[in-house]
């Protein structure tokens, strides 16, 4: 006894694979855009650290010069302790 198709192009089925598949390329999506903020943030990292190393040595070197004091940025101005 032969067995008959039966027809389930009407079901959604199509479109439901559809939209998965879309999911699917969204998920690969923001995993390659999350590897690359994930980079960017190693770089930025990097570059704080580097920032905060040279805002030390400044401010060795500062203090080796004049003394303890306080220093305005804006200014330029340097008041020593006393």
């Amino acid at each position: 006894q032969p067995t008959s198709k039966i027809d389930l192009t009407g079901t959604g089925l199509k479109e439901l694979q559809t939209n998965m598949d879309s999911i699917t390329i969204s998920f690969g999506q923001i995993a390659i855009q999350k590897e690359i903020l994930e980079s960017q943030e190693k770089i930025l990292k990097t570059e704080l650290i580097k920032l905060k190393n040279q805002e030390a040595e400044i401010a060795k070197s500062l203090s080796d010069k004049y003394g303890k004091g306080t220093l305005d940025i804006e200014s330029g101005e340097f008041t020593p302790v006393e």
